[in-house]
């Protein structure tokens, strides 16, 4: 779990997701080319198999870039960018939140809001909350937990119940799996690989 408080803020940006055309040719850019150390990598089923990389220059940070394969629209924009790229393929935006409290308040906001088909989802390394935006962007909001284990990882999670049932829940979940870490263990492993590969630029 990250031991810094959010300096007072209850919420903040963490990470973003990109869904790629060529995943392989996107994965090596970001890796090869710009030093950004793979955390984890898999697949889910959505899509009909979409690979999932996890890339980071952080070892707090799990991942700060996810790429996804499976991109739907065919537009590579080849335009100079100026402040932004309009009409990109941003497929998430992750917002880190103080506690598990914290994701329910946002749920609770969420609700009023109208928002609908709010998905809640344990990660094993932490506790998420999936929605779109008013124009349908998709965003996440996460609390990190104090373990690690191999992503993509998805089970339930019941936002309802308490913080001691949820935290124990998740802690028999991630014991069950081949790979699980203290978060801690898993900070100095990943710094290690960090700084290998931020050597290599």
């Amino acid at each position: 779990m990250i031991d810094e408080p959010l300096e007072g803020r209850r919420i903040a940006v963490s990470h973003f997701g990109m869904s790629c055309l060529d995943f392989p040719k996107m994965r090596t850019f970001y890796t090869r080319v710009l030093g950004l150390t793979q955390s984890d990598a898999g697949t889910i089923e959505s899509g009909g198999g979409t690979e999932l990389a996890f890339l980071t220059t952080d070892p707090r940070e799990h991942h700060q870039l996810v790429l996804a394969s499976n991109r739907k629209d065919q537009v590579i924009e080849t335009t100079p960018v100026v402040g932004g790229s309009i009409g990109s393929n941003v497929f998430q935006m992750s917002f880190r939140v103080r506690d598990l409290e914290t994701l329910r308040v946002v749920d609770r906001r969420l609700e009023a809001e109208g928002i609908p088909d709010r998905n809640a989802i344990s990660h094993g390394n932490a506790w998420s909350l999936y929605c779109r935006d008013p124009e349908g962007n998709a965003l996440e909001f996460f609390v990190d937990s104090p373990w690690y284990v191999a992503q993509p990882c998805a089970e339930p999670l019941d936002l309802s119940r308490s913080d001691e049932d949820i935290i124990e829940e998740t802690r028999l979940y991630c014991f069950s799996q081949p790979e699980v870490l203290p978060y801690e263990e898993w900070v100095n492993l990943t710094a290690t690989k960090i700084a290998a590969d931020q050597a290599r630029l």
